[in-house]
């Protein structure tokens, strides 16, 4: 193990599938260095922040029911959120969270788009923020190692991929076709 992971608090990840249309995720929840099967006063859940997109402005009631008038009256969908969030499914210290194509290949898709994972929760004042990542395995470089498979749909390839730092993130880019990849 790592000295600088055993101290840490991550979502260890033990395997990602990318397939069939989803990006299913599986690992341990670390806190404080431990594995963590504490309660938590909010519900674990997964939270996918994008490097590129603004944060949008908190709309009124009024505003949000103006836009809803719009959008039935134009057939137009609302644009995409800087932050999407998925729940996890908590057995223990361990965890299961999927992300679905559908919610990453967008109709507003940015030509190159990078996704950051943590699973998030809260515990009486503490809120947890968990990056998911592999620290734990003795296997540091894994962004030179490990290559996971392209998913295309609506012309956007997406494609799991861990940073320098052994973290998990989601690479979407848009695509012509399925061959090219999402570099």
């Amino acid at each position: 193990m790592q000295a600088s992971a055993a101290k840490a608090s991550n979502a260890e990840i033990r395997r990602v599938w990318p397939r069939d249309g989803q990006i299913r995720v599986l690992g341990t929840l670390f806190v404080d260095g431990v594995p963590d099967d504490g309660p938590v006063d909010t519900p674990w859940t997964l939270l996918l922040t994008s490097r590129e997109r603004p944060e949008l402005p908190v709309r009124s009631g009024f505003q949000r029911f103006t836009d809803r008038i719009v959008r039935a009256a134009t057939r137009t969908s609302p644009p995409t959120p800087r932050r999407l969030r998925f729940p996890v499914a908590v057995d223990g210290a361990d965890f299961e969270a999927v992300v679905g194509m559908d919610d990453l290949a967008v109709w507003d898709a940015l030509p190159s788009e990078i996704w950051d994972l943590h699973v998030i929760a809260s515990r009486g004042t503490r809120k947890l923020v968990l990056r998911v990542g592999g620290h734990h395995d003795d296997m540091p470089g894994k962004k030179q190692i490990v290559k996971f498979p392209e998913q295309y749909r609506a012309g956007v390839a997406v494609m799991p991929y861990y940073t320098d730092a052994d973290d998990l993130s989601i690479r979407c880019a848009r695509r012509e076709n399925a061959d090219r990849s999402a570099t």
